[in-house]
């Protein structure tokens, strides 16, 4: 992780703190199953897991999940 500071790709906010971002909502975890072997395309597998939305506090873009 890098301790330096970028901006929003939509808005062009800096984004150089937590302050600059808020909590989004929870998401599920998705994996992929990839059926090996197969032409089939990989199957979308809803995990157990939950994931943590961070946007942008001014625009409200997706910048990550955690």
């Amino acid at each position: 992780m890098s301790d330096e500071s970028f901006d929003c790709p939509d808005c062009g906010a800096e984004i150089a703190s937590k302050d600059g971002v808020e909590k989004g909502e929870t998401v599920r975890e998705i994996t992929f199953d990839e059926r090996e072997g197969t032409d089939e395309p990989p199957r979308v597998v809803l995990g157990a897991g939950r994931r943590n939305l961070w946007l942008c506090r001014r625009c409200g873009k997706v910048l990550g999940v955690n």
